[in-house]
């Protein structure tokens, strides 16, 4: 947003931040305010103001109570549409709508005002990601940021999801797109981000004044090669942050991609989550944590006393547009509080169908002829559909894994990497394909995600560490089924698990990697190819069984080194180079892997 702002702007003495007042916002009765500067090396201590400008100042003639709206959402992931088999089933625009429907009912009235904020994670994740592209000059559009501007929504928290695809391409679309705030304060030496992202806004909504604080979790972020941004203890940050925040503000919010707490599991947490933020601040210090990240739906059936830590209300809206909360803040002459906590199911929310008639439907026209783009042919092999994806993934070989493993492995050798084998799990795979054509669309419903590929190194000794445990990772018949983080290995890698009676006792036996049996290679080093994501979606299993299983590591335990290179790219060339999916190109089973169910 201060884009053209010179570099001596930013240059902010130590213990300070620059408060600058920004374009008025559209809607009456709304002033916008950010707090420029790095509040990670300390205490703040003073704000500097422009020539001419003053605090504003607390409104002493409101008539009080007042109580402020906020809309919320969170881990939209790119979601804005449903793409269904019948056609696209409209999200954002239910969301739009009733943020509009908030704003329309309160314009005129001197004691509620309305504001609408996202956690964070706003693309990555579906077709849309089509219009990002994968570097600046590729970069077309940021649907999501194009969107939330459209609806006037206020300020968004950057997610670690948001960085995917590099700062680079992130700055392109705050510049082109985002006309909000992109908050966060716990970031710094991001210098391709300089004047787009602040650690902290102010909002001041008919004379209350909304200190808004932004937090992003250093969890799960993918590399960063042309940026030395790093994330510090968020924890301090506010500390840093919040007595000249509090000083300008009537009501103190804190918009965190942090996830729900350190003992989450749909999610990897680092540092700390909302609960041991809301902990370690004093009794009721902020308002309310606005949380993402973990994707919790929090408060189905209004403000659980659980999600009330240290007096500070923590409320989260889930995932993929399935929710948008709404928490009431009631202000009074010397204190505010939440009243009133909702999730609305956005499913059923009506559509606004001005917004998406004149703001969406642009959009899927831009996408259609990029997702209709042919790749290949899908053979007609039942192994490849969604039901057995869904269905028997982790319970035997499969002809879609074995053919994304061997075609990294080709695509990796063709970059220069000396791989010797590459191993997936279910992270990679969000859908299975239906026989005929193959388009772009087809195959960023499989990998709608920017994983990249990651080179690990490991010995012949933790190789067949790592096929034991595998084999306790597997589906058993008698068993739920539930996301363990199964491998699936490319052609190299031979072998059968012996199931045993029980999952404690199943192993690994006849093992082979290039037609030589492991137990001589226990010394040599290997390299092996894999997501970026791999084992993530095992977070949870993983620690109910660490101990009993005696899981000793994971993929991301192993010493790696990142491609950079998109997993869902590499991909693309492959079937394009092998004209699609089929037996041919390597979509079958070659009895790489056996299961013994007796």
């Amino acid at each position: 947003m201060l884009w053209d702002r010179p570099a001596q702007f930013f240059a902010i003495p130590p213990g300070a931040l620059r408060l600058i007042r920004i374009d008025a916002s559209a809607e009456e009765g709304k002033e916008r305010y950010l707090f420029v500067g790095d509040a990670t090396a300390g205490p703040v201590e003073r704000l500097i103001l422009d020539e001419g400008q003053t605090l504003p100042p607390k409104r002493e003639d409101l008539d009080y109570p007042f109580r402020l709206k906020i809309a919320h959402f969170n881990d939209l992931h790119g979601h804005l549409t449903y793409f269904q088999p019948d056609g696209a089933h409209p999200v954002f625009s239910r969301m739009a709508g009733y943020i509009r429907s908030l704003r329309e009912r309160y314009r005129c009235h001197p004691q509620r005002g309305v504001l609408a904020f996202s956690s964070g994670d706003d693309a990555v994740g579906s077709i849309f990601d089509a219009l990002l592209g994968y570097d600046e000059s590729s970069f077309r559009l940021h649907a999501a940021y194009r969107l939330y501007s459209a609806a006037g929504l206020d300020a968004c928290a950057l997610g670690n999801h948001d960085l995917d695809l590099g700062a680079r391409l992130l700055a392109c679309a705050l510049r082109q797109d985002a006309s909000f705030p992109l908050l966060t304060a716990n970031l710094t030496g991001c210098s391709w981000l300089s004047g787009g992202y602040f650690p902290a806004a102010l909002f001041v909504v008919k004379g209350v004044r909304v200190g808004v604080i932004g937090l992003t979790t250093p969890a799960q972020l993918a590399p960063q090669p042309d940026s030395t941004l790093h994330f510090v203890d968020p924890i301090q940050v506010v500390q840093n942050l919040l007595p000249v925040v509090k000083q300008t503000s009537d009501v103190v919010i804190v918009l965190s991609h942090l996830g729900y707490s350190l003992a989450s599991t749909s999610a990897r947490v680092l540092g700390a989550g909302d609960r041991e933020l809301a902990a370690a601040l004093p009794h009721a210090a902020v308002q309310v944590i606005i949380g993402g990240h973990t994707h919790h739906a929090l408060n189905e059936q209004g403000l659980s006393p659980h999600n009330v830590v240290n007096g500070i209300p923590i409320v989260q809206a889930g995932k993929l547009g399935e929710f948008l909360g709404e928490v009431d803040i009631t202000v009074g002459r010397r204190w505010a509080a939440v009243t009133n906590v909702q999730l609305h199911a956005t499913s059923r929310l009506p559509v606004d169908q001005q917004f998406e008639r004149d703001c969406v439907q642009p959009l899927l026209h831009k996408i259609e002829p990029v997702l209709a783009e042919p790749l290949g042919i899908v053979a007609d092999e039942p192994d490849l559909s969604i039901d057995v994806v869904r269905n028997e993934l982790a319970a035997r070989e499969s002809a879609l894994c074995n053919f994304i493993a061997d075609a990294l492995v080709e695509r990796c050798r063709l970059a220069g990497d000396a791989v010797d084998f590459a191993a997936i799990d279910a992270s990679s795979i969000s859908s299975g394909l239906p026989p005929g054509l193959l388009t772009l669309g087809d195959w960023f419903a499989v990998m709608p995600y920017a994983d990249t590929i990651q080179l690990c190194t490991l010995t012949g000794r933790q190789l067949e560490q790592l096929l034991h445990e595998n084999a306790r990772r597997v589906d058993r018949p008698d068993e739920v089924h539930l996301e363990r983080g199964f491998l699936h290995f490319s052609a190299a890698v031979r072998y059968r698990i012996q199931l045993g009676a029980s999952r404690e006792e199943a192993r690994a036996v006849d093992i082979t990697v290039n037609g030589e049996p492991l137990c001589h290679q226990r010394e040599r080093t290997f390299i092996m190819a894999c997501p970026s994501f791999t084992h993530a979606l095992a977070n949870s299993w993983e620690e109910t069984v660490r101990n009993s299983l005696r899981l000793a590591f994971n993929a991301h335990t192993l010493p790696k080194k990142d491609t950079h290179r998109l997993v869902r790219n590499e991909l693309i060339a492959y079937i394009r180079a092998h004209g699609g999916v089929t037996a041919e190109s390597g979509a079958r089973r070659d009895g790489r892997l056996a299961v013994d169910w007796d």
